[in-house]
């Protein structure tokens, strides 16, 4: 069965650039969450989103203060960051006719410790994100690098974190790398 409904996501783009085009303050949101500190380095965040209550907890490792109960806030992050990439795939698919059978995309940074704790002048934040998205899909590899490209001009995290650090991408159709742009020195 396909995990992507090419007719309805191409559809919801479409009629949502039509509803923008015709009324640009339709599109304007605010999303927000609410932390509240449970102990030590231990928070928990709490929203309301479809009119539904939700939570998720964050902590850090026991050398870090932690207990280590929760995913740490950088791989909420990472995580952000590949949701919303999965999110403008499956529309960017959608937008280049590709049917997918699978897709699966991890991501991956690099820090220096020595940044959050004010040493030697490092930068606290990630130096680079790698992403290596794997799809498998009866379509041509045209349409696959198109649908990356739909999603990377596309997906707001991705925008963002593309102005603060570069982003480096390895693009594999059903088993073989069909872009890399990882330089040799980061895999």
């Amino acid at each position: 069965m396909p995990r992507i409904d090419i007719d309805k996501l191409k559809a919801n783009v479409e009629d949502t650039t039509g509803l923008l085009r015709r009324d640009s303050r339709a599109g304007h949101v605010r999303p927000n969450v609410q932390t509240r500190l449970l102990a030590d380095v231990q928070a928990q965040s709490d929203f309301v989103q479809y009119g539904r209550e939700f939570s998720f907890r964050c902590d850090e490792a026991d050398d870090r203060a932690g207990k280590g109960e929760a995913p740490s806030p950088l791989r909420y992050f990472l995580s952000g960051l590949a949701f919303c990439q999965q999110v403008w795939y499956a529309k960017g698919a959608a937008l280049s006719d590709l049917q997918v059978d699978d897709l699966e995309i991890d991501v991956r940074t690099y820090m220096d410790m020595r940044g959050e704790h004010l040493i030697d002048g490092v930068p606290p934040n990630p130096q680079w994100i790698a992403i290596e998205a794997r799809v498998i899909s009866a379509g041509s590899d045209d349409q696959v690098l198109s649908m990356v490209r739909e999603a990377n001009s596309r997906c707001p995290v991705y925008n963002l974190v593309a102005k603060a650090v570069p982003i480096y991408e390895t693009i594999v159709h059903n088993g073989d790398v069909i872009r890399n742009t990882l330089p040799e020195e980061l895999t």
